[in-house]
């Protein structure tokens, strides 16, 4: 019973000093995507984890319906980051440079059940805070490319090409 005990007890020590040297993110995410004749915003949930300078994150989006751009659709989509801090220390504030790689399946107006494909590779600038140990904020500018795989379902030019991306995160940390 006693070596019971000590095993529990270690394990929750273990899990509390692994967990305080990774941190987790958890939040959403407000996206603005700006081209020439485009104009779209995205929100999304996100989530962020911490080793050393280096965090990946994974989110799920859902674009809001633009009546600024020609061609107005809604849709869901995915993605995949990276970022590098310029700082070593994980649990504060620091500058960062990354990169995601965006996936979405995009409904036209008029063509609701037709799903058009959207890649969007993103390089990303940001700076990254820390508010009482569990709040986070990053806002961040990213440049990137769309480009469409799925052809002839009501998307018009201007839904592919160069991107200026504002966008500002925000959250609980774990």
């Amino acid at each position: 019973m006693r070596k019971l005990r000590f095993f529990i007890l270690f394990l929750i020590i273990a899990s509390c000093t692994t967990h305080a040297q990774r941190p987790f993110e958890f939040g959403g995410e407000y996206m603005k995507f700006l081209g020439r004749g485009f104009n779209s915003t995205k929100a999304a949930a996100r989530g962020e984890t911490f080793h050393a300078k280096n965090s990946f994150s994974v989110g799920i989006t859902y674009q809001l319906a633009s009546k600024k751009a020609y061609s107005v659709s809604t849709g869901f989509g995915i993605y995949a980051g990276y970022r590098y801090a310029f700082s070593d220390n994980v649990n504060g504030q620091s500058p960062f440079a990354g990169a995601r790689l965006m996936f979405s399946l995009e409904n036209f107006e008029g063509k609701s059940r037709q799903n058009s494909l959207f890649i969007t590779p993103v390089a990303e600038l940001g700076y990254h805070f820390v508010f009482a140990k569990h709040i986070f904020a990053a806002p961040s500018v990213g440049f990137g490319y769309t480009v469409e795989f799925s052809r002839g379902f009501n998307s018009l030019d201007e839904d592919v090409g160069k991107r200026f991306v504002p966008s500002f995160s925000a959250g609980y940390r774990f």
